[in-house]
């Protein structure tokens, strides 16, 4: 992972919801081991489900409008179930995904394992360098400060600059305590868009529990890190 110093600057970010989960799921203990997952293939046949999130589905689930539209690509894991939740605030959450253990019928016998959120931001037409500059500015400063505000022994480890089908992104990678389910990797990914000012992050929680996690890079080989590679903007 090649890492940037941080940007000072000054960006327009929209305020954002940022709970970890909001679905009932349970907790690794005694009564409930937690059961570890295999990463994802970097090179072999996946099956995905392609989420197109644009003026229609905004209309199906009764959400705000999407200014930009876009479109993921979920992995199918054996052993987990998706939770998806839809925004209910203008400039917040779009769609949640929520990756739980499939283990009884109930939610409460759920654990959850990871978790990816979808939100709007918007980066003005600057010069394309500036801009870079300005997005790297608001995943490591704002986003990651707001991600772990409520949390215990933060961290932040570093971020990256990458292209995502052709797309400028910058990541960030951190991580936190969570007094129930403890240490938490957290992704904050940010995709420039070319065209317009309006644009999209994402955010995603990782369990360290549910995985023989060794170094960063397999963070993007979880059911969220493909995903987030999946990211594509919509021709409007």
């Amino acid at each position: 992972m090649r890492f940037l110093a941080k940007i000072t600057n000054i960006i327009k970010f929209f305020p954002i919801f940022l709970a970890l989960s909001t679905v009932n799921t349970a907790n690794a203990g005694e009564n409930n081991p937690s059961v570890k997952f295999g990463f994802l293939s970097t090179n072999g046949l996946i099956i995905s489900d392609t989420i197109i999130v644009d003026a229609d589905f905004s209309k199906k689930y009764n959400i705000p409008a999407i200014m930009t539209p876009f479109q993921i690509k979920v992995p199918r894991q054996n052993g987990l179930e998706r939770l998806i939740e839809y925004g209910t605030e203008p400039n917040s959450m779009i769609i949640k995904l929520n990756f739980v253990t499939n283990s009884g019928k109930e939610n409460e016998n759920r654990q959850l394992v990871e978790n990816l959120q979808f939100i709007p931001m918007s980066v003005d037409m600057t010069d394309p360098e500036d801009r870079i500059k300005a997005l790297t500015n608001l995943m490591v400063n704002d986003a990651f400060n707001m991600v772990t505000q409520n949390y215990e022994k933060k961290e932040y480890i570093g971020a990256r600059r990458a292209k995502i089908n052709n797309i400028d992104v910058i990541d960030a990678v951190g991580s936190f305590i969570e007094p129930n389910l403890g240490l938490i990797y957290v992704r904050i990914t940010g995709y420039l868009n070319p065209n317009k000012t309006d644009g999209i992050f994402s955010v995603a929680n990782i369990v360290a529990d549910k995985y023989d996690i060794t170094n960063l890079e397999q963070l993007f080989l979880t059911g969220s890190g493909k995903t987030i590679e999946s990211f594509e903007y919509l021709r409007e």
